[in-house]
């Protein structure tokens, strides 16, 4: 007989359920006769002191009294000794209550999918038969659709078993309070548990996580910072491993590095990517609370951060070179507390030799602390202070600070200027602001001149801190500044002139300053920029134009926000056309950058007043014409002559009715004639050279102030366009020049009230059309657009 036939047959659910049934019971009657026991030893013991009690009345009732005590003290010990396996035991208890549960549970999930599982079954059985005979290939389409359904309803099914299964039944929290110790409802912190280290899904995690390369680990280890199933966005991913120097940061090749980084990972389903409608594409990721465990603790293992008891980071970057600034949760450190109190019952506990040392350091006089560490300290709440003291004698070897929830991130200036290491300081925001965003301010910027010592500098991010209305002019001197992310920098005024130093600068983000009201014309000795994101066009003197902008040999994709009247859209055609690598556009209309009501009420009532004017006009000329006839026919005269007297009345009525007309007509005809004017002269100064225009690929326009596109948006100038973006504005209509094409094959239109297009005309003019976005345009018609007013071209095939 082989060895495979001696091994036992696999155990079924019902078994196991059977076992665990046992064992429950087993220990169930343990846990009984074991009350039984101690109630017994502490009757008897009860009767043996009231026994000694009685004896000792009539002797000497000191003696007695002290021996009772005694007793006492061992039968309470004998019990507590006795009751900690009875409380072990009755937790056992409760926990395999939760898998007989759980293994009822999977039966009931088997016996009520095995049903449909026979259908699905038969479902393919039935598509396999037909694939094999011509002349029913038609039906296989109709049995994939139902096949489809099927699978549909069966996930549907198990959705529902689990739902009846939730994570709130007495089982389940049972469960929890064995092993966790946190707030209640929160998940285990596997991580620290031998049994989850030794687990099946753990030596699973381990078998992918060794098979990525050096780059690839420490990439998944960033995930390991964050909260549990916290959405981390692509775009922060991308500037943090920029800054970490784990991906190229050349443009085309570092954007290739991350997808095929986010995609490998997503394909191990070691993160998850976060879909959101009307997305072709994620732009966030997460990670579940199991392989957030598994993270941490490799984490831990290669010194890449390091975590306290709970798996939160910890600013004690002593042995990994690595800090998170935290919001502190717990109260302040006892030690600090006692030394505010003028105790300072932890530092005068040291040994004599390490206080001398420290005296020597400057960092404690007179068993004091200087007031740089006290800022330090309170900033960051260590828990001893001998951690305080390491971590400011080693701050200048940081290498990664990281905000992830403090609110105050002022930094002592002593410190600040001592990073001398740091390679990525990540101030401000992190976090998706889909819901209420998390408020950060700065309460001073004189520590931001610390910036001059920082010469390994890569990332620079003061997004979303308020309080910031300049920078210092020590930033220029970051020399190997690669990521300077000023978003949502609401008090940032202006930028400091001599930023074109900043030679290495390959990625600006100026997004959401709204109070930025100058920008240097050294902004284009950026020779290496390849993005630039919230560039402002202002009325201010020297301020940098788009003129200025073209002369940056690098720059890939730009977004624009105008904020004055005096921008024109026709002539920045001439300079987006001297772009040399401009593939993304992106020009938005402020409340600045919209015409005034009363230049719109003027050009309304000039094109009235010219309509009157043609009218009465005309009507002047038919009169003198038809006068003039008349007297003519009276008097006998030729046919001849009457035509010459004609066209002379009706000449001499014309010029009579055009000095009325110019009368009448006065100051409300020259805006509209200066607005032609422009329009005509702009066709006449086309730019020759449109290689600029030419490789844009993709294009967004939003606030669009004018009925009437760009003179130079139209299918011959935009041969590489492949996006087409308008949200919001005027605009009415696209340009189309002798029937030629648009080559876009994703098209966004939102709230357009003005645009006017149906389904026929923009499935002619866009005929590679694959995505579009119809949202809140009720002038296009006949879209066969979802609820979301989303086609998609593969959908429709399907």
């Amino acid at each position: 007989m082989s060895s495979t036939d001696d091994k036992p047959p696999p155990l079924s659910i019902q078994d196991i359920n059977n076992i665990i049934t046992n064992l429950r019971n087993l220990l169930t009657s343990d846990c009984a006769e074991a009350e039984i026991a101690v109630a017994t030893n502490t009757a008897a013991n009860n009767l043996t002191g009231n026994e000694q009690d009685g004896s000792n009345r009539t002797g000497n009732e000191q003696d007695g009294t002290n021996k009772q005590d005694g007793d006492a003290n061992q039968a309470q010990e004998t019990n507590d000794k006795k009751k900690e396996p009875l409380y072990e035991l009755g937790k056992l208890c409760k926990e395999l209550d939760y898998m007989i549960r759980s293994f009822q549970e999977l039966e009931n999930l088997k016996n009520s999918l095995r049903e449909p599982f026979e259908t699905l079954e038969a479902n393919v059985n039935d598509i396999v038969s037909d694939l094999e005979k011509d002349e029913l290939r038609k039906q296989v389409q109709h049995n994939l659709r139902v096949f489809r359904n099927n699978i549909t309803r069966v996930k549907i099914l198990i959705l529902l078993q689990l739902q009846a299964a939730s994570i709130n039944s007495d089982g389940n929290r049972a469960l929890q309070t064995t092993f966790a110790t946190g707030e209640a409802g929160d998940l285990p912190h596997l991580y620290g548990e031998h049994i989850f280290e030794n687990s099946y899904y753990f030596k699973e995690f381990e078998e992918k996580y060794e098979g990525l390369d050096d780059r690839q680990k420490l990439c998944l280890l960033c995930f390991s910072i964050f909260p549990e199933n916290s959405e981390i966005k692509k775009r922060f991913l991308r500037f943090w491993w920029v800054g970490e120097n784990l991906i190229a940061g050349n443009g085309k090749d570092e954007m290739g590095d991350l997808n095929d980084t986010l995609t490998t990972f997503v394909e191990k389903r070691l993160i998850e990517p976060v879909l959101k409608k009307n997305r072709l594409q994620p732009r966030s990721y997460k990670v579940t609370p199991i392989v957030r465990s598994c993270l941490i603790h490799f984490a831990k293992k290669e010194g890449f951060f390091d975590y306290d008891q709970d798996g939160k980071p910890i600013m004690d970057f002593s042995s990994c070179n690595k800090a998170c600034m935290v919001k502190s949760e717990r109260a302040t450190a006892c030690w600090f507390a006692d030394y505010l109190k003028g105790n300072d019952k932890d530092g005068n506990s040291e040994k004599p030799k390490e206080q001398e040392q420290h005296q020597e350091q400057g960092k404690l006089l007179q068993g004091k602390l200087s007031a740089d560490l006290v800022k330090l300290q309170m900033l960051f709440n260590f828990p001893h202070e001998n951690t305080l003291i390491r971590a400011s004698q080693q701050i200048d070897k940081l290498q990664t600070l990281f905000n992830l929830s403090k609110q105050f991130p002022d930094l002592p200036t002593e410190w600040f200027s001592k990073m001398t290491g740091i390679k990525v300081l990540y101030l401000g925001r992190w976090e998706a602001t889909a819901g209420q965003a998390r408020h950060i301010e700065v309460e001073d910027i004189e520590f931001l001149k610390g910036f001059k010592n920082m010469k390994n500098l890569r990332l620079l991010s003061l997004q979303g801190i308020s309080g910031i209305p300049k920078l210092p002019t020590t930033l220029c001197k970051l020399e190997n500044l690669r990521i300077l992310d000023l978003r949502a920098c609401h008090d940032l005024e202006k930028l400091p002139d001599r930023i074109g130093s900043l030679k290495k600068l390959t990625y600006l983000d100026l997004s959401e300053c709204y109070l930025l009201d100058y920008i240097p014309q050294q902004l284009n000795k950026l020779s290496e920029l390849q993005v630039l994101k919230g560039f402002v066009i202002l009325e201010a003197k020297n301020s940098c134009t788009l003129d200025d902008l073209s002369e940056l040999p690098s720059l890939r994709k730009l977004s624009v926000n105008v904020n004055t009247t005096k921008f024109n859209i026709d002539e920045a055609g001439n300079a987006l056309a001297k772009f040399q690598k401009l593939e993304k556009l992106r020009i938005a209309w402020g409340w600045g950058g919209m015409p005034r009501k009363e230049d719109s009420t003027l050009d309304s009532s000039s094109e009235q007043q010219q309509s009157k004017t043609k009218k009465k006009q005309a009507s002047s000329i038919s009169s003198a014409a038809a006068k003039a006839s008349t007297d003519k026919v009276n008097k006998g005269e030729d046919k001849g002559n009457r035509e010459r007297s004609a066209v002379a009345a009706a000449g001499e009525a014309n010029s009579k009715t055009a000095k009325l007309g110019g009368g009448l007509r006065g100051t409300a005809n020259i805006a509209l004639m200066a607005k032609k004017w422009r329009r005509l002269s702009m066709k006449e100064r086309e730019p020759q050279n449109l290689e600029g225009l030419e490789r844009l690929v993709k294009l967004d326009l939003q606030c669009f102030p004018r009925s009437e596109p760009p003179t130079w948006l139209v299918p011959r100038k935009m041969k590489k366009l492949t996006n087409l973006s308008i949200r919001g504005g005027r605009l009415g209509y696209l340009n189309h020049e002798d029937g030629q094409k648009w080559n876009a094959d994703t098209l966004r239109l939102k709230f357009l009230v003005n645009f006017k297009m149906n389904w026929k005309e923009m499935q002619q003019r866009f005929p590679n059309l694959k995505y579009l976005e119809n949202l809140r345009c009720p002038r296009i018609t006949f879209c066969p657009c979802d609820a979301n007013g989303v086609w998609q071209k593969f959908v429709q095939s399907k």
